[in-house]
């Protein structure tokens, strides 16, 4: 990079701080927009979750929306278009997915929402404000512990206050009716669980409208389901656009090795260390939405709204075909909304320091990490909020929540190539009242815009150079798809697995299928290995726990998975246990015998197991797996290549192969069902030079366990 183009680089940097300063400088309280018409150009907002939502139009969940609804980048940019992560598996869009064969729909929900048009709303159903909280109401009503009826999800008014019911106009009335006909009995069924968002509902049935078959809605019945919708809601129609049609989940790479699949899960998960990146799972190979990609090509400015940034930017950027687009388009000038917050799971744990969370910065090198070429291409401007003005008691509170905002290192940013810009994106008044700081719609819009307006004519020669070898610029290691069946295919067929098990009690069944929605990495093939699962009163216990105290284990004998009583206490003590002895139940009848030998003068004692022969195995591991695993696990091989043994000095501990197995299953699936065997993982985390000769070496062999669980067990065979 020349001189010239460092300081016209630097030049513009400076330009578009002054012209976000005065846009907004110039707004008050009050104001809904940064000037008195909307703008021009085309404009694509890429994202999911409450950011993207909250940032096109206000968080339709606050009490204070209705008040001002025609606010954000909606209110400031005519020509609008929204790209949807599809990606989302927790709570009510969860329950979806695992039973019907769609994809995450809560995102779209909320954008649809925010996008509402009250003045559209007035014209369509009457004047007054009824009809808009009407809407508001059902399209964010939860069901309780009951299903809905059908008669409820054909008539959504029923679902209101007698005295809102009353208000609602007829015509909104109709034609929210008008959204649940034609839809098969299999739908209806699929549906029926409690505790439901009624909007998620209304999407569902809207998309599975007129199917003939059982199978995911394509692209055209989705994009109908969408207009429909938007008109109910008086939201401009042809403008959302999910990134595919094809049903999806999350899987997150940990900087220790760990694998695990689902977006739910990785923000419940405390794994204590870094998500190195994140894939798509994927049935097949996944379509982009041939909409979005066009308006990407055309746009003229292309936002990254503020969220989640393994589980809301990510996942639509991995998609195939989506950073292609981007990249095509060199007239777009692209803005990074980054993040005001860290989040637990994901940008809580940096790579640079390991006590504290993300800077930008490192928001900008997760993007280099994971998208397959770097970010060359794909920003231009980083909008940071600043944290001047926010008031330290609200800091005060976020932090004894365990929340830390996201600073904003200048240098480096610029270092990467993107021109780091720092404003108030949040109303100071409005953070005194609800005691909670996020970005304003309003302010974050006319920001946008200012950038958007200042932007040099001559797009490229304000573009940085890309600094060769940065870590920012590092293509993603590996593909960013994966291959697994899509959840309700998953869920279908443990359920099958699952009907030829005995159950002692019976209720234990409604559990285990809930503990292999939570974690979908429990392979359906890993149920083949047991025939019953049976709770064990403590007085006939009768397993040693000379080795441990684990309170679940797999008796080959009976192919029997067994759970003491105590440990149906708490839902966490079943699912750790019951995690252990389906780990065990793998390794099922491989031991034809096992003892252990006190050799005379030695200060130690020799485990000694013998394997049976190949075909007379019970075992899920084939022989060269196996014999991997027992390696790794510490067991020498002798010459009669049946036999392995493991020396223990005396007084010292040990975990015969078979508990070592379980253990680590579970530690795979969740390091809180193990927290023993997380405290001596957590090695796995300190480079060579920090640990002793010996911690190398241990390090080394938990490395080797870890390898073979999430590419031997977890990877299927």
């Amino acid at each position: 990079m020349t001189r010239e183009e460092r300081a016209r680089w630097r030049g513009t940097w400076r330009s578009l701080e002054r012209s976000v300063e005065e846009v907004l400088g110039g707004l008050d309280d009050e104001s809904v927009a940064s000037g008195p018409s909307v703008a021009a150009g085309r404009v694509v907002v890429l994202g999911g979750g409450t950011g993207l939502s909250n940032v096109l139009g206000g968080n339709v969940q606050l009490r204070s929306w209705a008040d001002r609804p025609d606010v954000g980048l909606k209110r400031e940019f005519k020509n609008l278009a929204v790209g949807v992560c599809t990606t989302d598996d927790g709570g009510s869009t969860g329950e979806l997915v695992r039973r019907l064969p769609m994809i995450g729909i809560g995102d779209t929900r909320k954008v649809m929402l925010s996008l509402m048009d009250r003045d559209l709303v007035a014209r369509r159903y009457g004047g007054g404000g009824a009809a808009l909280d009407v809407l508001r109401t059902i399209f964010q009503h939860r069901f309780g512990p009951v299903a809905p009826s059908r008669e409820v999800l054909q008539d959504p008014v029923l679902a209101l206050e007698p005295a809102q019911r009353a208000a609602c106009p007829p015509e909104l009335r109709e034609a929210l009716r008008e959204l649940t006909r034609g839809v098969p009995d299999w739908v209806f069924e699929g549906i029926a669980a409690p505790r439901h968002c009624l909007g998620n509902l209304l999407l569902t049935l809207a998309m599975f409208r007129g199917a003939a078959a059982e199978a995911p809605p394509r692209s055209g019945a989705i994009e109908r389901a969408l207009k429909e919708v938007a008109r109910v809601l008086g939201a401009p129609a042809g403008r959302v656009h999910p990134v595919t049609d094809l049903p999806g989940a999350l899987m997150f790479d940990y900087a220790n090795g760990v694998v695990a699949t689902g977006q739910s899960r990785a923000a419940r998960a405390r794994r204590g260390c870094a998500v190195q990146r994140v894939r798509l799972v994927h049935a097949e190979a996944p379509r982009s939405n041939a909409r979005l990609l066009e308006a990407l090509r055309r746009a003229e400015l292309i936002v990254y709204a503020p969220g989640s940034l393994y589980s809301s930017v990510l996942p639509v950027l991995l998609t195939p075909g989506v950073v292609e687009a981007i990249r095509e388009n060199r007239r777009a000038v692209k803005v990074l909304g980054a993040n005001l917050w860290i989040q637990e799971g994901e940008t809580d744990m940096s790579f640079r320091e390991e006590s504290r969370g993300f800077w930008v910065s490192e928001l900008i090198e997760a993007y280099g990490r994971n998208i397959p070429g770097g970010i060359e291409g794909l920003f231009d401007v980083a909008l940071a909020t600043s944290l001047d003005t926010v008031p330290g008691s609200i800091i005060r509170n976020y932090a004894l929540e365990g929340k830390h905002p996201i600073h904003l290192d200048r240098a480096r940013v610029a270092r990467l190539g993107v021109m780091p810009v720092e404003a108030s994106l949040f109303a100071s008044h409005r953070g005194r009242q609800e005691s909670m700081i996020h970005h304003d719609p309003v302010r974050f819009a006319a920001a946008v815009r200012a950038i958007h307006e200042g932007w040099p004519r001559e797009r490229a020669a304000a573009r940085r150079p890309a600094r060769a070898k940065k870590p920012a610029a590092r293509s993603a290691a590996g593909a960013p798809v994966c291959f697994r069946p899509a959840a309700w295919e998953r869920i279908r067929a443990a359920g099958r697995a699952l009907d030829g098990i005995v159950f002692k009690p019976p209720g234990l069944r409604e559990v285990i299928e809930d503990f292999l929605w939570d974690y979908p990495d429990v392979l359906t093939e890993h149920l083949r290995g047991f025939g019953e699962v049976r709770v064990v009163k403590a007085g006939q216990w009768k397993r040693s726990r000379q080795w441990d105290n684990v309170l679940g284990y797999f008796e080959p004998a009976g192919r029997s998975i067994m759970l003491h009583e105590h440990a149906l206490r708490t839902p966490l003590a079943l699912r750790a246990n019951f995690a252990v002895a389906l780990g065990e139940s793998l390794l099922g009848r491989y031991i034809e015998k096992k003892h252990w030998r006190e050799p005379p003068g030695e200060n130690c004692r020799i485990y000694t197991i013998r394997l049976r022969p190949e075909g007379e195995r019970e075992c899920w591991l084939p022989d060269a797996a196996l014999r991997t695993y027992l390696r790794a696990a510490g067991m020498l091989p002798q010459d009669d290549g049946l036999t392995y043994v493991r020396p223990v000095p005396k007084g010292s501990g040990f975990l015969p192969s078979g508990i070592l197995f379980g253990l680590m299953y579970a530690w795979m699936l969740d390091n809180a069902f193990v927290p023993a065997l997380d405290f001596e993982m957590r090695m796995l985390l300190w480079p060579a030079s920090r640990l002793l000769p010996f911690q190398v070496r241990e390090r080394a062999s938990h490395q080797e366990l870890v390898r073979f669980c999430r590419e031997v067990v977890f990877g299927g065979r």
